[in-house]
């Protein structure tokens, strides 16, 4: 089963760096294109009602600078943990520490986005701060924290067990 989840791990993390790839150059191209005097058109694509413009494209840009680097560094912290899945021995403290890791990173990337969406209220004219708090995110980075202090207490115990005799 850990052999599984490892490929499908790794396909996540190889689309979600090529789509990002796809979608930083796209966007980039639209937005150089935005301040020449020839913009390429980008087929119609609207925010609302209004046509994509230079804000929503910085927008899009530096989320995908936030999100994309951090599904790579999560996903590159499961196959660590599934490796170790894989070899029979996931009650180690290393498996902890990137638990914690992966909490961290959830809980900066919704940071950013918010960071994000901010600032280009507080800088873009004619837009507005939409605040909005993604539940689920904050209660997997909680979940991710306490699985992680599991992990240690079972490598403690693990590890205590084996100076019994």
């Amino acid at each position: 089963m850990a052999v599984i989840m490892t490929v499908l791990v790794t396909i996540v993390m190889w689309m979600t760096a090529i789509v990002g790839v796809i979608f930083l150059i796209a966007a980039g191209i639209g937005l150089v294109s935005l301040g020449s005097d020839t913009p390429i058109e980008l087929g119609g694509i609207t925010v609302g009602d209004q046509p994509v413009g230079a804000p929503q494209l910085i927008a899009g840009i530096l989320g995908a600078c936030v999100i994309i680097p951090g599904i790579l560094f999560v996903c590159h912290q499961l196959r660590k943990i599934l490796g170790t899945l894989a070899d029979g021995d996931p009650f180690v403290p290393e498996n902890a520490s990137r638990l914690s890791r992966i909490a961290i990173a959830i809980a900066l990337i919704q940071l950013l986005r918010i960071a994000i969406s901010v600032g280009m209220g507080l800088t873009v004219k004619g837009t507005h701060i939409v605040f909005s708090l993604d539940i689920v995110a904050w209660a997997s980075v909680a979940a991710l924290f306490i699985l992680s202090q599991v992990f240690r207490e079972g490598t403690r115990l693990r590890d205590e067990e084996k100076m019994t005799i």
